[in-house]
């Protein structure tokens, strides 16, 4: 009689899954899960970018972010981890990524960092993965 391989059904896929997405974020390799999950977000999904007060830290120049109802919410395992900036003369764009949360999650998502020699008013553009730009406001550090 001829026996046939074992098969795993449909539904242990998934458990498997998340099982071992689990086991690895466990045993530290919150770096790895981040890097596989790590995504750019259009604007829509983000929500409106409110800006809070530039200071100083450690020769940067830093502005926190406030994202405003945005579909982002909506699903609390993913969470702003950075946010990609470009500096011009006049001109700030940025995107913000997400990933899935681990328990190393810091408000790196929530700031936006700046050299320090960055001084006067910036014009500040959100830049959709797609290309797609958008004037999102304004932001003024003091000398």
């Amino acid at each position: 009689m001829r026996t046939l391989p074992y098969r795993l059904s449909a539904l242990t896929w998934p458990f498997l899954l998340v099982t071992s997405t689990t086991f690895v974020a466990l045993m530290g390799c919150n770096a790895t899960v981040r890097s596989v999950t790590r995504e750019a977000k259009p604007l829509a999904y983000v929500g409106q970018v409110q800006f809070g007060e530039p200071t100083n830290e450690s020769g940067q120049v830093v502005v926190p972010l406030t994202y405003v109802g945005g579909d982002w919410r909506q699903n609390s395992a993913i969470v702003p981890i950075d946010v990609d900036a470009t500096v011009g003369d006049s001109e700030i764009e940025i995107t913000v990524v997400t990933s899935v949360a681990t328990d190393d999650d810091g408000k790196k998502g929530y700031k936006l960092v700046l050299p320090e020699d960055s001084k006067g008013e910036y014009a500040v553009y959100y830049r959709d993965p797609d290309g797609a730009r958008h004037q999102i406001g304004v932001v003024r550090i003091e000398e």
